[in-house]
């Protein structure tokens, strides 16, 4: 869309059609803030399980489509309570994502939904709330994530789910009789 329009508007008395003038228009189309912020990219956020309390697992900006006055100012806001995570805005529209607790647990929850509230400073207030998704994830001593997948997780005594198979189909191959069928008669 062109902010500038750029119009003639012509004038002629009806009786005398020699009686014109021109008159060049210009108008400007002033943008209104008619759009919510949101995030500025899709993020990949995940929180190691033995984290502590306090520690940063993410770094969060926003955009707008709407041309500020003087610039963008973004709030951000965590929507209602959480006992997990908090936010810190950084008053430079970015937020830090911070853990509330440590010790987090793929077995109990493999992944997290944070309502994130952006709000900006233009008239009339605009905000969205955009969901973080944030991963329970295993990690090393300095942080670094190794693995995420919940699938992979064993058993509360220890076994994997494919050790489990295997010994199921041991005992079903023990369990079989010499004329194949799957239990001797007594």
């Amino acid at each position: 869309m062109s902010k500038w329009h750029n119009i003639s508007v012509v004038a002629t008395e009806i009786n005398n059609p020699r009686q014109t003038t021109r008159v060049p228009v210009f108008i400007k189309v002033l943008d209104v803030n008619d759009n919510a912020p949101e995030f500025a990219m899709s993020y990949d956020t995940f929180v190691c399980e033995n984290v502590k309390a306090g520690q940063l697992i993410q770094t969060i900006s926003a955009v707008d489509t709407d041309e500020p006055l003087v610039g963008h100012k973004f709030v951000f806001s965590i929507s209602g309570t959480n006992p997990n995570f908090t936010i810190v805005d950084k008053e430079d529209n970015t937020a830090n994502i911070l853990t509330r607790r440590g010790g987090f647990s793929r077995r109990e929850m493999s992944m997290y939904f944070l309502p994130v509230v952006i709000s900006d400073n233009d008239y009339p207030i605009q905000s969205s709330t955009s969901t973080l998704i944030i991963r329970v994830c295993a990690c090393d001593s300095r942080g670094n994530m190794q693995s995420c997948n919940p699938e992979v997780l064993p058993f509360s005594d220890g076994l994997t789910t494919g050790a489990l198979v295997a010994i199921l189909l041991c005992v079903i191959i023990l369990l079989r009789t010499k004329d194949g069928s799957y239990f001797a008669s007594v």
